[in-house]
């Protein structure tokens, strides 16, 4: 028997019927659920959310795009397939509305879906590795941060700025865009470089092959920067720290429905094309 894991938000409205309502469906069709502690959910094992990753078959997401983030994050180096249910507003990797669980979940266990490997990142600092599926943000709370930034052995700039974006192409669509980065299709090999509110303002977003390495050395004598990364703080930075910034070896391994598409995506979540009411 094939078994489901089910990570959610429990603050979204409506959360708990749905996943209720999910796990009896499971059930009914042969599937074992296993839900993370919160909710009180009889039809399912409950089990703490690392076991629920651990043990999983899939992955079933119920939330936002933080919440997929999290599910990506627990599955470490054993990565399964993720499917997104969106509880929230936007949700670029949640695409599976409210409305379409029970259609799309007939199409999964009858094998009529996707997966998309999309690229995760690393960043050593020190001895200790940190991950993300979106992006890393380097960032002093209260000031602009000082950074030096190289691509392989040569530098590129020193930048003054509220902060320093690497983002994936999957993270391309979130904080990158909202600073003004380029959206970037999802199975390009590439690192999305965007500087937060730059000091000097021809200092653009950059697009670099991940096949490069990116180094950042923080320069931050009055005050640490922080390192976080998918929305996570993960390390505080002291000055002329250096991270490195690769490609990881991990790719996160999305469930989309078999008529998934990236521009369709983009049109029905950014509302391209679309025109206001009294035009």
């Amino acid at each position: 028997m094939k078994t489901y894991g089910l990570i959610y938000n429990r603050n979204r409205p409506g959360a708990e019927r749905i996943v209720r309502e999910l796990a009896a469906w499971l059930k009914d069709h042969g599937i074992a659920a296993l839900a993370e502690k919160g909710f009180d959910i009889s039809q399912a094992e409950m089990a703490d959310e690392a076991q629920v990753a651990a043990r999983c078959d899939m992955m079933l997401v119920l939330g936002g795009d933080g919440t997929l983030l999290r599910a990506v994050r627990l599955m470490g180096d054993a990565q399964k397939p993720v499917l997104g249910i969106n509880l929230g507003s936007l949700g670029f990797l949640t695409e599976i509305s409210q409305d379409n669980i029970q259609q799309s979940m007939e199409q999964v266990i009858r094998g009529q879906y996707q997966i998309e490997e999309r690229a995760i990142i690393k960043a050593r600092c020190g001895d200790a590795d940190f991950f993300a599926l979106n992006d890393f943000d380097i960032r002093v709370p209260t000031r602009l941060v000082e950074l030096s930034v190289s691509i392989g052995d040569e530098l590129v700039s020193r930048y003054f700025a509220d902060g320093m974006l690497i983002a994936t192409p999957t993270g391309s669509t979130a904080y990158s865009l909202s600073a003004g980065g380029p959206i970037v299709e999802p199975d390009m090999d590439a690192f999305v470089l965007t500087p937060i509110c730059p000091h000097t303002l021809s200092l653009r977003p950059m697009i670099v092959s991940m096949k490069k390495t990116i180094t950042v050395v923080v320069h931050g004598k009055n005050e640490e920067a922080v390192l976080v990364a998918d929305g996570q703080t993960v390390a505080r930075l002291k000055d002329d720290q250096k991270l490195t910034i690769t490609k990881a070896e991990r790719k996160a391994l999305l469930a989309r429905p078999a008529a998934s598409s990236f521009y369709n995506i983009l049109r029905t979540k950014l509302k391209w094309g679309a025109r206001g009411e009294n035009s």
